[in-house]
This record gives structure tokens, sequence and C-alpha cells, in this order.
């Protein structure tokens, strides 16, 4: 465990149905990609069916089915929460999204290189209206304080929820703030602990923190705000933002493949 003159450091640094067979294709087409596109694989190394941070060897499965979900997400990329002053690495995270759900939402970046949607404003603002489901995996690299983690998400959520959601400016207790600051209620999130954000359409958030399941947040202003920490105009690592989308020119590419054999 880390010594309590450390959390201070940490919390600092902290933020920031397709056939079996058309499945497989896409998991041979994500694993490709990682050998294929240039800028993913310089920040990535894959084996079979994973991808691994390469900074910390955290490893990713290709599709995960998130919490409270039935259908399978795709991994897009992988990043390193780092505090940089400090050379801290806090946690890896991945995105991952509902595949058929994305190619039909962003149709119009088909052929687009990893190089362009980077720069591309919309293609972000597309990502965050979340007309598709989309899941962050979030796996810690070192022991922090439970309440800690809550601050530091709470530092970073707040800014972004103010003016939208009502009373947000108000005592902690209770809203949906309040009680997204209860599922990290614990003393300490162990190195190692998987957190799973997911979100869709309709805006139920679905968390899951370790092996523990949470009530739904029925709140797609919090699940926006979420997303727009890592993915937004001002995310919490601009490197990280840009190595998470690296996998969507052969996500989107891999209908056109697939149709045409």
């Amino acid at each position: 465990m880390l010594g309590p003159s450390l959390y201070p450091t940490i919390r600092a640094g902290l933020f920031g149905n397709r056939a079996t067979s058309k499945m497989m294709s896409v998991v041979v087409a994500l694993v490709l990609l990682v050998l294929s596109v240039s800028a993913f694989a310089a920040a990535q190394s894959t084996t079979q069916y994973a991808v691994h941070e390469p900074l910390s060897g955290t490893s990713f499965p290709v599709s995960l089915t998130p919490p409270g979900g039935a259908t399978p997400h795709w991994i897009t990329g992988v990043a390193l929460r780092q505090r940089t002053i400090f050379q801290v690495n806090i946690y890896a995270f991945g995105l991952y999204v509902d595949a058929e759900g994305a190619r039909e939402s962003l149709s119009r970046f088909t052929g687009m290189s990893a190089s362009m949607l980077e720069t591309d404003g919309s293609f972000y603002q597309q990502l965050l209206d979340l007309d598709f489901a989309m899941t962050l995996r979030l796996v810690m690299l070192r022991a922090v304080d439970g309440n800690d983690l809550a601050e530091a998400f709470e530092e970073v959520l707040r800014p972004r929820l103010a003016g939208v959601v009502p009373g947000i400016d108000g005592p902690r207790e209770g809203g949906v703030l309040g009680r997204f600051r209860d599922y990290f209620d614990v003393e300490v999130v162990e190195a190692g602990t998987e957190i799973a954000f997911s979100c869709g359409p309709a805006g139920r958030l679905v968390i899951s923190v370790g092996r523990a399941a949470h009530p739904v947040l029925d709140s797609l202003d919090l699940c926006r705000a979420l997303f727009d920490v890592y993915l937004g105009d001002d995310p919490i690592s601009w490197e990280g933002k840009r190595n998470v989308i690296a996998g969507f020119p052969e996500l989107l590419a891999a209908e056109d493949r697939n149709l045409a054999r």
C-alpha cells in the first residue's frame, strides 16, 4: 500500500446480432490494425485477441461485454494516465464501442486516416453525442484512496456539468454526482482494480468497480461529461485522446471489407 504522503500526488494526477463469423472477422481486423496502422502500432503492442498498453504492459481484450450489457464492444485504442512531473503511472485506459452502432453513426468518416480524425473536431463531437454505446475500461496501476479517487472524478466532472444539471453547484450529498461518488465508497482502490463506465444513447450510465456492479445512473449529461474528460476539448491527456481513437479507421472500414467477401 502507498504511504499517506503519496496520496495527494496521486489524486492530483488522476485527471484528468451479427453472425459469430462476422464478429470474428472484426476481431481479426482489429488485431491487424495494431500491426498495420503505423500511428497505432507505434503506441501499442498486441498478442492474439488482446492489446497491451506499452509503458505499463496492461492487457486489454479486443472485445468485452460492458457491465449491464449483452452486446460486445470492440476496442479502438488504449492509453496511459500518468502524472508526468513525478513519472507516476496512475491507470491505463481503453475505449470500446458498439461496432455496428459506430459504423452507422460515423459513416461519413469512413476512409479517413487516424491522423485526419485526430484533428477533426466534428469527429470527437459525434462521439460525445453518444449516438451509439461506448465503454471506458480503466485498470488501476497503483493503490489509491477511494475518497481521493471520488474527489478526482468530481473535480473534472463538476465544471463540465455546471450550467447543464440544475443544482450541480449545491451540496455534494445527493444528486447525480453524489450518487456517483458513492460508487467509490471504499477505503482503498487496489492496484489491478478494473473500473468500467458504459453509456448509450439513452443516457444510462452503468458502472462496475472491481467485481462490484452498481445501480444504473440515468443521466445523459453525466455520460457526456464523463467521456468528455477523455475525448473533449480539454482532455486529461492529449496523447491519450489521440491513442484511444486510433482504431476507428480500421473499425469503420471493416464493414466494407466484410460485404466484399
